[in-house]
This record gives structure tokens, C-alpha cells and sequence, in this order.
């Protein structure tokens, strides 16, 4: 009989004791191999979303979340900045995209995103400008937004006049109602600005669709407040881009200007942080040639009233502090793995007293110490082996499984094929495992064949 045969025979044997600790091997592998595919998944998908934009303008305060609100959608808005930067900004020189942002709406949790048509002319690292799934894309550019936003801040000024001149000019005050009879929602209308493109993602679990109308929430957590005077419509869907675009709805920035609520009350602050006439950020695009990527951030990070935050570098900073965790979390994984391999050995070495008169026989009938040795050793391995293959299949099949609600959530496309970090953890557990089971082999091969037969007559 072959050695393998013999190692499957005895691992049939004891049914109970290979299947638990088999399976607290496979907790252990699959635990680790999980946690690599969750890191990797996360550290490439988020790349390549830093990768769209190389520099991002907004308003004072934390870089990290500046990136990650104005790029992943995530966490919340620090202000707005003054729209004469953007404006100064899309003008510099080496600026070669951008693409302004106004956010602070929902609809039924996915992010409202105001912006130009720029937007759908940013490179997707590894694929390319977001393609068209359904419909078409709206077309409103930077000077259609600068030509609105110059209406938006008229009204905010006849609001003003009127307001501090009710009672003493009415003249003045009949002309601002006159010119109040065209509204701002009813000029966005007419410019065809309450329409959306919706990422692949958001139409998913939204249900919506081409010619599909939303009312926007003003609240992004719990979608209150509904936006009931700015119905939009649906003209266009997204294919997938494995970035935070999939679950975003993008919208014309005039749009988001005209819908009350996110027009100039008394209590605005022009200019500040609380500008209602800003924008939340701007995505771009430097060149790094002639350094001018350098020199423009180090420019905007001198103002005092913009900040300039490099997306790559804050992701560094993110996974280097994600890291430490991803560590400790290995860590448990391999001591849950040691902890298994241990009780293999345990296991191993409570059944060598049972098993003398089996190495006897096998001894007397030829079979040499050393196939005794490996016969246990291959018993430890094959248990570690099985285990080790059966926890990366479990992790593979979890990865499957919570793919499609990972991505909704995060954006984070995970693989279920196992890695080459996964088949070397595998071989290393079947070589400790193997390992584990020299001690109990060990004594399996200091077996006397016939001190331990004439003991059993």
C-alpha cells in the first residue's frame, strides 16, 4: 500500500479529530487570506481613484478629508471656496482638467455631485473616460456655469437691495419684483439644468433609470428636507468604473445653485467657508512636466483662503495608518493558524500509545523507520494542506458573495481568485504543519516491533 493511501486510511480513522482541526486551520488561512484580499482590493481601487485627479482645491483644513470627500465621496464637505478661484484655477497654467464640485445633496443615500461636463472627459486610470451605459451625458461647460452663477449672484444682490429698501424705495422695490418674476428655478429650467447622470452603482440600487424623475434630499445621511420645487430627470447611466463615480449622481453645478435652500440668506458668509455662491472643491489634473505640479501646489497652499491637497499622498498617509491594523488583524490570523497546528500535534501525539501495534505490524512487515516517520509527518501535513486549501476557498467564496454589497457601500471591486501572498501562506502552513507533526513522529519512529507485538499477546 502507498504511503498516501496509508495517510488518507489513518486520517479516515479518526474522523472527528482531522475534521476539527482541519477546519481550525482553515479559520485561520481564510482569516488571513481575507484580510489580503480586503487590503489589496481597497489599496488598488482607492489608487486608482487618487490616480483621476492629481491635485484637489478646497477649502482650509484636513487634506485627507478633503480627499476623501471631494474624490471618494465620503465624511463631509469642510466649506466652499470662492468661485473667482475656481475660476483663477482652471486659468493657471499647467492646469491641464478640472472640474468644479458643489455637494451637500442625496438621493436615497447616494451622493449629488454638481459639476460641468468635465467630469466625464476625466481619465480613469487602466480604462479610460467613463463610458455610457444608457442615454447620453448633459452638456453644461465652464462658461455656461460662469454665465448662471452670474445670475445667481444678481438675484442674491436684488434680494439685498430689496430687503434694505422695502419701505423707502418703491420703485426700486417694484423693479426687484419684476425682475423676481423670473426665477432662478424656473431660468434652470428653461436652460434644461435639472437633469442627472447617474453612476452604474447608484442606478443599481436606486432603480433608476433613463427618463426615471428624483426629487434631491438636502440632508446626505437621512435624506430629509426633499428638494419638492427641483424634480430631475435621468438622461444618461454609467458603465462601471471600479471608482467612487459608480456611486455618485452627477448633476449641472447651476442646478444646484438654483434649488432653494442653497441660495444667500442674511446669515450667509460671502467669501468664507459658508459661501453659498463657492464650490466645495475642485478636481484636477497638472501636468508634472517642468515641475509645474510642484509649483502649483506649493502657489495655492500659500492663500489663505484655498488649500491644495495631493490625492496620492493622502491615500499613502491613510493605508500607512490602515496598515498597522491590517497587521494586527494578520497577526491574530496566524496565531489562530499556530494555535490549530498545535492542536494537530496534541491530536497526533494522544493516539501514538493507541497506534504502537500498528507501527509494529508495519515494521514487521518490512517497512523501514523512516516510513513510519513520514507516515505521521505526512498525517500533520496533509491536515494542514487540506485546511489551508479549504480557508482560502471559504475566503474566495465570502469575497464572491459580499462582492456586490462591498462595492455599493465603498466602490471596492473584490477578487475572489486567490493571490500569490494566499498560495504562499498555504505552502508555509503545510510546511509548520508538517513540522508539528515530527514530535509525535518521533516517537512513532522509536518503535520497537517486538517489545511493542509481544506487549499485545
Amino acid at each position: 500500500m502507498k504511503l498516501s493511501q496509508l495517510v488518507g486510511r489513518n486520517l479516515k480513522r479518526r474522523p472527528l479529530a482531522t475534521v476539527l482541526t482541519t477546519l481550525s486551520v482553515a479559520l485561520g488561512v481564510g482569516l488571513f487570506s481575507a484580510i489580503g484580499a480586503l487590503r489589496q482590493a481597497s489599496e488598488q481601487a482607492f489608487e486608482r481613484t487618487a490616480g483621476m485627479s492629481n491635485l484637489v482645491l478646497g477649502a482650509k483644513g484636513s487634506p485627507l478629508e478633503l480627499t476623501l470627500n471631494s474624490l471618494y465621496h465620503m465624511g463631509f464637505s469642510a466649506g466652499n471656496i470662492p468661485y473667482s478661484a475656481y475660476q483663477e484655477y482652471r486659468e493657471t497654467a499647467g492646469v491641464q482638467w478640472c472640474a468644479p464640485t458643489v455637494v451637500g445633496d442625496a438621493y436615497r443615500g447616494f451622493r449629488i455631485v454638481g459639476t460641468t461636463d468635465e467630469i466625464f472627459e476625466v481619465e480613469v486610470p487602466g480604462l479610460g473616460k467613463p463610458q455610457l451605459r444608457d442615454g447620453e451625458a448633459w452638456s453644461h461647460g465652464p462658461e455656461d456655469l460662469d454665465a448662471f452663477h452670474a445670475e445667481v449672484v444678481a438675484h442674491a444682490e436684488l434680494d439685498a437691495h430689496d430687503h434694505d429698501h422695502d419701505h423707502d424705495h418703491d420703485h426700486d422695490h417694484d423693479h426687484a419684483h419684476d425682475h423676481h418674476d423670473h426665477t432662478l428655478e424656473q431660468l434652470a429650467e428653461e436652460l434644461g439644468l435639472f437633469v442627472a447622470v447617474v453612476g452604474a452603482t447608484a442606478a443599481e440600487e436606486t432603480g433608476l433609470k433613463v427618463g426615471s424623475t428624483f426629487v434631491p434630499a438636502h440632508d446626505v445621511m437621512t435624506g430629509a428636507d426633499a428638494h419638492e420645487d427641483a424634480p430631475t430627470r435621468v438622461v444618461g447611466i454609467l458603465e462601471p468604473t471600479g471608482t467612487p463615480m459608480d456611486r455618485a449622481i452627477f448633476i449641472p453645478a447651476g442646478a444646484f445653485y438654483a434649488i432653494a435652500g442653497h441660495q444667500a440668506t442674511e446669515q450667509s458668509s460671502f467669501g468664507g467657508t459658508r459661501d453659498p455662491h463657492g464650490v466645495s472643491a475642485v478636481l484636477s489634473y497638472v501636468t508634472p512636466k517642468s515641475g509645474y505640479h510642484l509649483r502649483v501646489r506649493n502657489a495655492w497652499n500659500d492663500r489663505l483662503d484655498v488649500q491644495a491637497a495631493w490625492p496620492v499622498i493622502e491615500v499613502r498617509k491613510l493605508f500607512a495608518v490602515v496598515g498597522n491594523i491590517d497587521a494586527a488583524l494578520r497577526i491574530i490570523a496566524i496565531l489562530v493558524v499556530v494555535v490549530a497546528l498545535v492542536g494537530v500535534l496534541v491530536a497526533l501525539s494522544n493516539t501514538m500509545a493507541a497506534r504502537q501495534r500498528e507501527f509494529a505490524v508495519l515494521r514487521a512487515l518490512g517497512a523501514r523507520r523512516r516510513t513510519i516517520l513520514a507516515l505521521v509527518v505526512g498525517e500533520s501535513a496533509a491536515i494542514a494542506l487540506f485546511g489551508g486549501i479549504l480557508g482560502v476557498g471559504l475566503s474566495a467564496l465570502g469575497a464572491w458573495v459580499a462582492a456586490a454589497q462591498v462595492r455599493a457601500m465603498t466602490g471596492v471591486s473584490l477578487s475572489p481568485l486567490p493571490g500569490l501572498a494566499d498560495l504562499l501562506f498555504l505552502l508555509a502552513v503545510t510546511a509548520v504543519g508538517a513540522l508539528a507533526g515530527l514530535v509525535p513522529a518521533w516517537r512513532a519512529y522509536r518503535t520497537e516491533a517486538a517489545r511493542a507485538l509481544s506487549s499485545s499477546l
